[in-house]
């Protein structure tokens, strides 16, 4: 199964979970890489746009509507230029300073990453999981992966092993099957799509997991999305459940 086989197989399950539970079909959403049909057809330019709608104004000529675009698009320019050159003028006549160097840590605990942030939002999509119960999952890897940082565990926990591999961490036989799988899907393990395509992937063809998910869209709170998804799909020797909370916490952004 392809990769966007295996998402769209996975969409489909989602949105039969969300059924059983009473809820709603939920909307796709929207990635940059698909075309706006708004903006296509005019419909999503701002009020503020230089060009007119042809629709407020059906009962004027089509010469009308040429000459106040171009009236409008003379005067737009004209503005431009007056601002580049009064920008120009203070350049020149204000001495150039440098930037002052803060010293400033930010406070990694409650940041996220750009990884999570997606993560979060395709888990939504893809597991048909609620945003809470979405952000415990990410809350989770990130605990295990310093925030998507390192994908290979620093400090294996059993002397002499290769450790822990990717988001989930994954150990012995499942980092074997992790390796497998990217490998048959021409993937790299450091990848986006290998770790979340192996997850999806696990998720789907292993019953176990799939009952951890079924669970998780169960729960009623982050807290106990956490335990949940920690307890049952990652399995840590020494949980940190406290610290596991509060990064969960940050993706749901409270």
């Amino acid at each position: 199964m392809s990769y966007q086989q295996l998402l769209l197989s996975a969409r489909e399950q989602g949105e039969l979970r969300r059924q059983e539970r009473g809820l709603g079909k939920r909307e796709r959403v929207s990635r940059d890489t698909e075309e706006d049909t708004d903006l296509l057809t005019g419909k999503g330019i701002a009020k503020k746009s230089l060009i007119p709608s042809r629709e407020k104004q059906s009962t004027e000529s089509e010469l009308d509507f040429m000459s106040e675009y171009f009236y409008k698009l003379q005067a737009s320019n004209i503005d431009l230029k007056s601002q580049i050159q009064e920008a120009l003028e203070r350049a020149n006549a204000e001495p150039a300073q440098k930037e002052p160097k803060l010293n400033v840590e930010k406070d990694k605990s409650s940041s996220t990453s750009d990884t999570g942030t997606r993560l979060k939002i395709e888990l939504e999509e893809v597991l048909g999981l609620e945003d809470f119960q979405a952000a415990a999952i990410v809350g989770n890897l990130a605990h295990e992966t310093g925030d998507f940082k390192f994908m290979q565990e620093l400090d294996p926990v059993v002397p002499g092993s290769r450790g822990g591999l990717g988001f989930a961490q994954w150990t012995g036989p499942r980092r074997k099957a992790f390796e497998a799988w990217s490998s048959q899907n021409n993937l790299n393990v450091n990848s986006y799509e290998a770790n979340f395509g192996f997850m999806i992937h696990e998720i789907q063809s292993d019953p176990y997991y799939s009952k951890i998910i079924e669970r998780l869209g169960n729960t009623k709170n982050i807290d106990e999305a956490t335990e949940v998804f920690s307890k049952g799909y990652l399995k840590p020797g020494i949980p940190k459940m406290n610290l596991r909370k509060k990064k969960s916490r940050v993706y749901l952004g409270k």
